[in-house]
């Protein structure tokens, strides 16, 4: 798993440099990063692996609402669109959260004016996907494919890509 997790940064940086991937990873690959628990809590909100939904609605409100799509945002709301995850609370035990991948939802919580100041602070476009812990935090994925928790002024990334953002979403504070 580690020997993979190297593999696929040295791949990346490859692609940077030649502004071209010569080798893939497959997807089923990429899910093994998934804990056993996460990818439990995904299937009991209806994902599985070859999941792809049309994104057309999503799309055209986050286009009239200002945000640039990009390919990492379409890949993502393609596979989670739409599913409402039911998970262990952050800090409370015996407690549980929701997260929600529905932009159409978030997007009335965040102005885009908000969100701007975000790009700022990192350096790249972002673009709503969905809401955290019970909706309180605004969940949003960058051009690169990092995935961001944001509220008011706070903004922490969840994860550099999508899996590592899922793990921390779905996982309870002890064992983080």
């Amino acid at each position: 798993m580690y020997i993979m997790h190297k593999m696929r940064k040295f791949l990346m940086i490859i692609k940077t440099y030649f502004n071209k991937l010569y080798l893939t990873i497959t997807n089923e690959e990429d899910y093994m990063e998934l804990s056993q628990s996460t990818k439990k809590i995904l299937e009991n909100a209806g994902w599985n692996s070859l999941r792809h939904i049309d994104i057309q609605p999503y799309q055209e409100a986050l286009s009239l609402d200002g945000y640039e799509i990009s390919d990492k945002a379409k890949t993502f709301l393609a596979e989670f669109g739409g599913l409402e995850l039911v998970h262990p609370a952050y800090r409370v035990s015996n407690e549980i959260d929701h997260t929600h991948f529905d932009p159409l939802r978030a997007i009335s919580g965040i102005c885009h004016e908000r969100v701007e100041t975000y790009e700022e602070r990192i350096g790249e476009k972002l673009v709503v996907i969905g809401e955290g812990y019970n909706e309180q935090l605004v969940l949003l994925i960058s051009e690169s494919g990092r995935i961001f928790g944001a509220y008011d002024y706070f903004l922490t990334c969840l994860g550099n890509n999508t899996f590592e953002a899922l793990d921390a979403i779905c996982q309870d504070y002890k064992n983080k």
